[in-house]
This record gives C-alpha cells, sequence and structure tokens, in this order.
C-alpha cells in the first residue's frame, strides 16, 4: 500500500522532521544498498521500483545487465557484509562459490596469462539475479523500508521558489490494470534509477541549471549462455578471461562459475564487433578470441539457457557535483549518476562504496549541522565525485586504447597506458606485483600501489629493454628515416 504523509507522520520515532522520510527512485544494488543506510538515519524508507519485482533469483527488465557475468569485487563484498552480516552465508547456502583470484582465476592479458597461486583474497561468484535477490531480501526485512514495485516516479516536486529545494515526487502506481497518480512528501529523495535517470529534466523543468556531462563512446555488445559444468572441466581454474591481444582486437571472453553447478560464459566486443545470438556464431566468435580457451571449455558443453544479448553505447559521467546551484532534499548515484563499462565489472562495488560514502556523509553533516539536512546534497555529490574518479579513469583509459572511441581524452593517459600494460605483463612472473594488481583492481588498495618501488623498477627496465630490443631490430635504412 502507497504510505500517505499522514501515516509517515503516524510512524515517527525521531524528533528532527528533516529525517522523518526518504525516498529511493529504484530497486537496483545501488538503490538497495543507499536503503539500507538511510534505514538507520530516517523514520521510513520506501523504495519506489518500475518492474513488478521477482518473488525469486530472476533476472528482470529493469537490469539487463543482470543476464550477464558481473564481479563483486572484494571491497564491495568487505562493505556489503558488514551491511548484511547474515548474506554471506546465505548466498553460500544458495550455490555461490568463494573463488581466489590470484589461485582460480585464469586470465590472459595483455598477451600473457597472469600467475596463479595461493592467495589471501577470496570472491564469491554467483548470478547477479541471485545476488540481488538476496541483498533486497534483506533490505526488505528492515522495520522501517517499503518497497513498492508497478510504481514509477515521473517528476521531483519542488516549493515555490529553488530555496525550498526538493519536497516530494509524483508517482504512478499499476495495479490490477489501473493506473494511479499519486504525490508523496518526502525530506530526501535518492535517484538510483540507472542509466536511464530523469533527473536532469526534472530539474530543467524546475528551472535548475543543466546538468553537465562527459561521454566516452565505447559502444560494447555482449552475448551470454549459461551452460552445465563439465563433469571433466579443467582443475588448475574456476573462472577465466581472455582480454584482447594484440590490442587491435576487440573482443572479450568470460567464464565464471554461479550456482547450480553452472559457467556464465559472456562474450563481448566493442566499436560494433559485437557476438552474435546464434549458436554457431556464439562459438565461432569464442574461438577467435585472442586464445581459444574459453571456446575450447564450451564446444562440447551443454547449454542450459538461451544466448542473452546486452548493448551498452558510452560510459557516462553526470557531473552533479559541478551544478552552481544543487537543491536541497535530492542527492543522485549509481548509475544515475556514474555507469562504467560494464566489461571491467566494477559497477556493484562501485555502488557499494557509494553506500559507505552516504553513510559518511550523513553523520558528518547531522553532526555539523544540529541534525537538518540543509545544504547535505552539495556535499554528497562533492564526495561521490572522488568515490568515482579512480574507477571511471581505469575504465576510460582502458576504452581509449582504441582510437576510434569517442571522447575527450585526458592528459598524459598515453604514459598511464603504457604503464599499465608493463605492470601487467609483469603480472606473468612476479607475484608481488601480481598480488597489488589484484588488490588495486579489488579496491582494497589505492592506484598508487601500483607505483611501490617493487613495481615502479622493474616496469622502468621492461620499459628499456623494450626499447633497446626496438632499436636493435630496426634495419641500417631505419636510421636514416
Amino acid at each position: 500500500m502507497l504510505l500517505s504523509t499522514i501515516e509517515i507522520k503516524q510512524n515517527r520515532s525521531l524528533k528532527c522532521s528533516d529525517r522523518q522520510h526518504a525516498l529511493v527512485i529504484g530497486a537496483s544494488m545501488a538503490g538497495l544498498l543507499a536503503a539500507r543506510i538511510l534505514s538507520d538515519y530516517f523514520e521510513l524508507v520506501t523504495v519506489v521500483e518500475r518492474d513488478q519485482l521477482p518473488t525469486n533469483a530472476e533476472a528482470r527488465k529493469g537490469v539487463p545487465q543482470g543476464r550477464h557475468v558481473h564481479l563483486l569485487m572484494c571491497r564491495g563484498a568487505d562493505i556489503i557484509w558488514e551491511l548484511f552480516p547474515d548474506l554471506s552465508a546465505a548466498l553460500e547456502e544458495d550455490g555461490a562459490l568463494l573463488i581466489s583470484p590470484t589461485e582460480d582465476f585464469r586470465w590472459f592479458h595483455f598477451g600473457n596469462w597472469k600467475l596463479q597461486f595461493p592467495g589471501p583474497l577470496r570472491v564469491h561468484s554467483q548470478s547477479r539475479p541471485l545476488l540481488e535477490y538476496h541483498v533486497r531480501r534483506c533490505v526488505a526485512a528492515r522495520p522501517n523500508v517499503r518497497i513498492l514495485d508497478n510504481c514509477e516516479v515521473l517528476g521531483l516536486i519542488g516549493g515555490a521558489d529553488h530555496r525550498s529545494g526538493i519536497t516530494g515526487v509524483c508517482m504512478r502506481r499499476r495495479r490490477d490494470n489501473v493506473q494511479n497518480e499519486e504525490y508523496l512528501h518526502t525530506n530526501l529523495v535518492v535517484d538510483a534509477s540507472g542509466r536511464g535517470s530523469q533527473t536532469p529534466s526534472w530539474l530543467a523543468a524546475l528551472d535548475y541549471p543543466p546538468v553537465e556531462e562527459t561521454l566516452v563512446k565505447i559502444d560494447v555488445g555482449y552475448a551470454t549462455r549459461i551452460y552445465q559444468r563439465p563433469n571433466n572441466a579443467p582443475r588448475d581454474w574456476k573462472a577465466m578471461g581472455i582480454y584482447p591481444w594484440p590490442l587491435e582486437m576487440k573482443r572479450t571472453g568470460y567464464i565464471f562459475p554461479i550456482e547450480r553447478n553452472a559457467w556464465m560464459v559472456t562474450l563481448s566486443g566493442c566499436l560494433r564487433d559485437h557476438p552474435p545470438a546464434d549458436e554457431a556464431g556464439f562459438l565461432e566468435f569464442a574461438r577467435k578470441l585472442g586464445r581459444p580457451d574459453v571456446y575450447e571449455a564450451i564446444k562440447d558443453a551443454e547449454p542450459l539457457s538461451p544466448i542473452a544479448i546486452h548493448k551498452f553505447p558510452a560510459n557516462r559521467r553526470r557531473h552533479y557535483e559541478r551544478l552552481s546551484h544543487l537543491p536541497d532534499g535530492l542527492v543522485v548515484l549509481g548509475d544515475a549518476a556514474c555507469s562504467f563499462n560494464p566489461v571491467y565489472g566494477q559497477g556493484v562495488t562501485v555502488a557499494a562504496l557509494e553506500a559507505s560514502t552516504l553513510r559518511a556523509c550523513l553523520d558528518r553533516h547531522l553532526s555539523s549541522h544540529a541534525g537538518n539536512m540543509v545544504g547535505f546534497p552539495h556535499r554528497f555529490q562533492k564526495a561521490l565525485a572522488s568515490v568515482v574518479e579512480a574507477p571511471w579513469l581505469f575504465a576510460t583509459s582502458e576504452d581509449f586504447r582504441y582510437p576510434a572511441t569517442e571522447g575527450k581524452r585526458p592528459f598524459g593517459i598515453r604514459l598511464l597506458q603504457g604503464y599499465t600494460q608493463r605492470v601487467c605483463r609483469l603480472t606473468a612472473t612476479n607475484p608481488f606485483v601480481t598480488q597489488s594488481f589484484y588488490e588495486v583492481l579489488n579496491m582494497l588498495k589505492p592506484p598508487t600501489a601500483l607505483f611501490h618501488p617493487r613495481i615502479l623498477l622493474p616496469a622502468l627496465l621492461a620499459r628499456q629493454r623494450d626499447s633497446v630490443a626496438a632499436t636493435s631490430s630496426q634495419s641500417p635504412a631505419s636510421h636514416l628515416v
């Protein structure tokens, strides 16, 4: 049932009127994690979701990437396990597997296989619908959280002038083939509605300035199929990744174990080199990756699903932190604020980091502003911009390796790409570099950790050797050119 303003007031348990009701647009992972954080600060949290939510671990229309391989990196897992202490055990009970990135992941990257060795890092591998189902179940169990599905937010409600900020939303709820528009008062709206977020146009309708955007167009296409894990599957890996090599290639392939003793196999290609949706084409695309190992693993495996397709046109970053005037009562996070090329598997972990940032910002703001929320959105969007900076740089710098990628290339990106490539080559032979690389990849350490002297010096020496080898291989005539 839709909760009215009167019902919200009757449920009041805190004295501060600025924290009666928070509304989250979207039951995405970002939205669910934000709702969990908000439930510690607001009397009532309402999550509004346009889809009809499944009652089990099924993919849904509003999360098209849910049918494809995803990663829950170590840092994201740490945050989520802290928020939901029983979640890890529940996932494992439902078939999620614990794998070691350094021991169980066979990864072909920049023309080499990374070293495999026992290490302390562990990640859960499962389908995205299974993870989302369990997180949604945990959030819904919070006594002050309500999830409304089949309900679409149509716009924001502002006060008579900009100083009043956002005071509510207009919603359309679908039930029994009947659609009703209703208004709901809120003290804070969190937009976690994904790439299709309408907040820029909603703000424009309320005469707020336009939101700046940064786009890096990569035009990625996905194809995914689930296979029965063969009885004779290799024992020296549980997951596999094949990245493009040589760099002119645009094709990537993954195998990850999921629940029910299955493999999820995702093939992707950028800049319109997309995998096809027919069986023969899918296998042929896998065979023509930088290495044929994915093809060899699945060519005789039993398919358990049709081939699912998804396309991703561009990395998109909306710079709410740059707005000259950001209304009180509204924050934006998740893909609605910054959406990365999903090939790199950063989305869920960044959503967890954003939720952690939301908690830290609420703590700091409420302690220094006598409990009121005035000015909070600006503080939060500034902090969010810092959180997404490193993963944004990682994703876009890799996409910019292709000359046809569209977007403004940052200063010094070629130097960064060259250094990263040399570091990745060292992961084929150097355990310290490999361990450090996975720690940075899993966001347990900052990117600056890859400039540790034990990494920097071998990388620079590798560059010098490459330069000498290139010079010595030139013919006398080439020196005259």
